[in-house]
């Protein structure tokens, strides 16, 4: 894994990168097979770009990733729900009279 400092200048190349490269997604698709993972991003449902990589690194990302989230969720008190939470509260709102 790479040092903090590491991680600081890959995010600042990538901010540099043309508009075309950068993406905005909201929702997501994975599967895995006994060779990789694939993960589709998707942005209001549609599809926008196709990820595939190892197992090694896509169970590192959703490492780091819920490392960073808890991080955040406890220095600012305030839980991030999901997207399945979400939708289960929007679902029972509109099911209430």
């Amino acid at each position: 894994m790479a040092e903090p400092n590491v991680y600081q200048e890959q995010i600042q190349r990538a901010m540099e990168l043309p508009p075309e490269k950068k993406f905005y997604f909201n929702g997501f698709s994975i599967a895995i097979s006994p060779m990789d993972v694939a993960i589709v991003l998707l942005h209001n449902n549609q599809p926008i770009a196709f990820l595939n990589g190892s197992h090694i690194a896509a169970k590192s990302l959703a490492t780091a990733m819920l490392g960073l989230f808890n991080g955040f969720e406890k220095e600012t008190g305030q839980t991030v729900p999901t997207s399945s939470q979400v939708t289960s509260g929007l679902s029972k709102e509109t099911n209430e009279p």
